[in-house]
């Protein structure tokens, strides 16, 4: 991996250790901003956490999705995947003169999906958005069972 700068600062310290510290304190605040910045202007598709249960009834998915509002979410049932996605926006104000101590919480456009491993009754499939989670429910249908079939195995044209 290869690293860029956009300026080297040569400074001469002359005196006691703690100016010595003072520069080495700012010059890593300096890179720990700019570094903050690369990362907070990145557009990438993140993917929040998330829980899914099933039973022999149903099928549910829990995503943590905090500071959000049910308008901003899109859940799309396709034939064998429930897609959930959106954007969560970044709320600071005046963020060009803002400097995170730490940055954990992810911004901007996400994405889960979400294989469906058996039939479900897509007319009963609900979404609710509680307390910062998305809750999905997806019912499964009913298996039919059939006796079982006895399959005759035959011999091969090659072999005759």
């Amino acid at each position: 991996m290869r690293m860029r700068y956009r300026y080297v600062t040569y400074r001469y310290i002359d005196g006691s250790g703690q100016q010595l510290q003072r520069h080495y304190r700012q010059l890593l605040q300096e890179v720990l901003r700019q570094s903050q910045q690369a990362l907070l202007q990145r557009s990438e598709v993140w993917r929040p956490p998330a829980d899914i249960r099933e039973s022999a009834e149903r099928v549910v998915v829990k995503i943590e999705l905090a500071g959000m509002s049910e308008d901003e979410i899109n859940v799309t049932l396709y034939e064998d995947a429930l897609v959930v996605s959106g954007e969560r926006r970044d709320d600071s104000e005046d963020r060009e003169n803002l400097y995170y101590q730490e940055a954990q919480i992810r911004y901007g456009p996400f994405r889960v999906e979400v294989f469906i491993p058996s039939p479900i009754d897509r007319e009963a499939v609900t979404a609710r958005y509680e307390n910062g989670f998305l809750w999905v429910t997806l019912p499964k249908l009913p298996a039919t069972r059939s006796e079982p079939q006895r399959v005759q195995v035959r011999q091969s044209a090659a072999e005759k």
